[in-house]
């Protein structure tokens, strides 16, 4: 029966190396990163299989840190693309799991009468699950995690650390914890406050997440605002000059009459081309009474009429507005900018964008515009973007709406995709 015993060790070492990959971020391509470990680490690999035969589990345990984990840590160290806390957070994280199922399974075994029958059984189903939970659940976050979190990875990796090499000696130092049995409660204790550990070390670092998060949001916020700032003096500089042409446009209607009555018509001529390039310079449409508001739609708008795209602009505000202007304004911004990529995808018969705004049976906002149909969302509704340099806008949205309790949410339809925020 100590036959069933040694596969599933062995089985339970192979799931301790793919939990790991799971986790792990290599700074090279995924089959490279297979193919090095198979040369490297599957010769390490085999040598453990062979001694955990020739020396059994319990001798095998002592050696396990020096045959198998040190030369693992400094393969793959050598291969991660984070090389610091985050790396050695992850191998602690991975090994300990194996660990812990490993160590229950076996104590389970023990007082099931040490037939080795529920430990192979058991270990057989439960290391995939565990795997698939892993990579189903735990890595999309993690990985997200390790880019996202910088800071905070070497003191968590120390506590990771103690609890790997405390579970590693105590289960089998100086023998194996099956024969200590008075000790069994205090190592079921370590094994149930473990996973406690992870979880608040994991949860911590979500929160640092958060707030990387809500930093870098409010930070695109804030150039945004300053970029709507300057583009609203852009605008009022421009209206200046209209209502200046404006004034002086009976002067120069007196000076046309003078030159038609003396019949000057080379003259004319010219003064009525310089007067039509300047009207032309600073063409005015308003959209709303809100004057931010209006420079931004004027700025978009004209822009995508520009790249011969059909508007439809229907508008009627608050007053006051339940936010400020200069960061509805940016919402405005970030949705028609994305808007207009979508449509410049299109021919130009199909390129459409609607813009809306109503105030009963509450204040909201909704542009819609033409599209090729192809969109995915992540898990926060949140269209996904696999272009460089494109997906800033909609998180700058989410932020905006989460910042001031508003609801949001991006639809797509066949030809239509749209955003809708409810106050």
């Amino acid at each position: 029966m100590t036959l069933l015993r040694d596969i599933s060790l062995t089985y339970a070492s192979f799931f301790s190396l793919i939990l790991f990959f799971i986790l792990f971020e290599s700074r090279y391509p995924r089959k490279k990163t297979v193919r090095l470990s198979f040369l490297i680490i599957g010769p390490v690999f085999a040598t453990n299989i062979v001694l955990l035969f020739l020396l059994g589990p319990q001798k095998m345990s002592t050696l396990l840190l020096l045959t198998c984990s040190v030369p693992s840590i400094i393969f793959y160290w050598i291969l991660a693309n984070h090389r610091d806390g985050r790396f050695f957070f992850t191998f602690c994280f991975a090994d300990t799991l194996s660990l812990e199922i490993i160590y229950i399974t076996s104590l389970l075994d023990f007082f099931l009468g040490n037939n080795y029958i529920f430990m192979f059984v058991s270990r057989l189903l439960l290391f995939p699950v565990l795997a698939w939970v892993m990579y189903k659940f735990v890595r999309p976050f993690y990985v997200d995690l390790q880019h996202k979190v910088k800071k905070g990875w070497g003191f968590f990796t120390v506590i990771a650390l103690i609890f790997y090499v405390l579970l590693a000696v105590f289960s089998s130092v100086p023998t194996m914890i099956t024969q200590r049995t008075e000790q069994i409660p205090a190592f079921v204790l370590l094994l149930v406050l473990m996973p406690a550990i992870y979880v608040h070390i994991l949860t911590t670092l979500q929160h640092q997440q958060k707030n990387h998060e809500k930093d870098e949001q409010e930070n695109i916020l804030k150039l945004q605002v300053a970029d709507m700032a300057a583009r609203m003096e852009e605008y009022s500089a421009a209206n200046e000059k209209f209502r200046m042409e404006r004034h002086d446009f009976r002067h120069k209607m007196q000076t046309i009459a003078g030159l038609v009555e003396k019949e000057q018509y080379q003259h004319l001529r010219d003064l009525v081309l310089e007067y039509s390039d300047s009207v032309r310079e600073a063409p005015i449409k308003p959209y709303c009474p809100q004057a931010i508001i209006d420079a931004v739609l004027h700025a978009y708008l004209q822009k995508a009429e520009q790249k011969k795209i059909a508007v439809n602009v229907q508008l009627i505000f608050p007053e006051p507005l339940p936010v400020a202007e200069t960061e509805l304004a940016t919402v405005f911004a970030n949705a028609i900018e994305n808007a207009i990529h979508a449509c410049e995808k299109l021919p130009e018969e199909k390129r459409q964008i609607t813009v809306k705004a109503i105030t009963v049976p509450r204040f909201m906002l909704q542009i819609a515009n033409s599209f090729d149909g192809a969109a995915e969302f992540d898990e926060n509704g949140l269209p996904v973007s696999r272009e460089d340099g494109h997906g800033f806008g909609t998180r700058s949205i989410a932020a905006f709406c989460r910042k001031h309790d508003a609801f949001y949410e991006f639809k797509a339809t066949a030809d239509t995709f749209s955003l809708r925020i409810t106050f």
